[in-house]
Formats: C-alpha cells, structure tokens, sequence
C-alpha cells in the first residue's frame, strides 16, 4: 500500500489488488458529532441530498452513472465521517473517482430536490421507531454520551429535519467539505506506483 497527502492537504491511500473490480471511497471528516448549532441530522441529510444534482449532472444522470458502465454507487454517515463510495471495473476508476469528488465539491442542493429527499429521510426516522433494536441503541448511546456531540442520533428527529434549509446544506459542506478533511482511497489491479501518480493528478485537477 502507499499513501501520503497531497499539496493541497487532502490525504489518499492506493492497494494494488489481484480483481478485475476497483473500490474508490471518498471519505469527508465530518459527521453527526460536527453539527453544532446546526439541526440535529444535517450530516445525514447531507449525505442523501449530494445525490441530488450538482453543478454538471442532474440528479437522474447522476443515479444512472455508474449503473451505465456497470458499477455501484452508494453513501453512509457516521458520527464522525460521511463517506461516498463506489465499484467499478479497473479501468473505470479515474469514472468514479471523478464523481465522488463532483458530489462532494459541486453539489448543488436543488430546493425541489431537497424537499424529496426530506420526505425520504422522514421515512427512514419512521422506519427507525418501528424497529425497537434501533430506538433503543439511540436513546442508551444518548444516555451514555449526554452534553456530548455523540449523543445526537445521526438521523436527527423529524423536527430538526424539517428546519434544514438548501442554504444550510450548502453553507455546512463549504464549512467541513475541505481538502485537508478528505482521504481518497482506491484499489484496483493497477501498479501502485502508477495510481498513487494517477491519484495526485486527480486531487490537483479537482482542486486546482
């Protein structure tokens, strides 16, 4: 493996693998515990609402993408990172790698689109009640972790969902969406002394 960071700050790790398929995870070092006064799920409504266009594609080419050349592309958020991740075939990942860089520096935040993610993310909050393994893993860890940032449950609760605003989207992400906040990570069956240069040359052009 070899990794290092970048001149602009941001930090990156490249696996040469024995498989046909490449992983590439873009990892933001901000999560639930970084909300401050923001409403309580603004990390995880973030994560959804990337997905819902940015400066170049739509929300609808953006979902179809990678679909297109046969790969995945998915997103989680965690207390303390958001991550967008996907697979592809090797030769596809500069493809990926782009995207995940397009949707964490270029998200738009349409107000139409933000408004149908909410209903989504209300659902997951919904779905979350019913299912008792859940409930109870957020009220002990607001238990455990009360006056804290971690006691917050990542999803938030349906009131603070319904204060996040687009600008609050936009303005969280120009806040903790920063290079040296970032690790780009790739594995592939490629030389790794060819990817980590194939790497630098991406971070540079992504944030020249």
């Amino acid at each position: 493996m070899r990794s290092g960071v970048s001149p602009t700050r941001l930090r990156y790790a490249v696996r040469q693998s024995g498989r046909a398929v490449a992983y590439c995870a873009l990892t933001i070092g901000c999560g639930t515990r970084d909300e401050g006064a923001y409403p309580a799920g603004i990390a995880h409504f973030v994560e959804h609402t990337l997905f819902r266009g940015t400066a170049h594609k739509s929300a609808a080419v953006i979902n179809g993408y990678l679909d297109r050349l046969g790969g995945e592309l998915n997103a989680y958020t965690t207390k303390e990172e958001i991550v967008l991740h996907a697979t592809v075939l090797k030769e596809d990942w500069r493809k990926a790698a782009r995207l995940l860089f397009e949707l964490a520096t270029e998200a738009t935040f349409p107000d139409k689109e933000v408004e149908t993610e909410r209903g989504v993310v209300l659902d997951e909050i919904s779905s979350y009640k019913d299912n008792p393994a859940e409930d109870i893993y957020d009220c002990f860890e607001g238990l455990l972790f009360e006056g804290h940032p971690l006691q917050t449950p990542i999803l938030g609760t349906a009131a603070s969902v319904r204060k996040i605003t687009p600008e609050m989207l936009r303005r969280f992400v120009a806040e903790h969406f920063t290079p040296e906040k970032m690790v780009l990570t790739v594995v592939a069956d490629i030389p790794e002394e060819q990817l980590e240069k194939e790497v630098l040359k991406l971070i540079g052009h992504v944030f020249s």
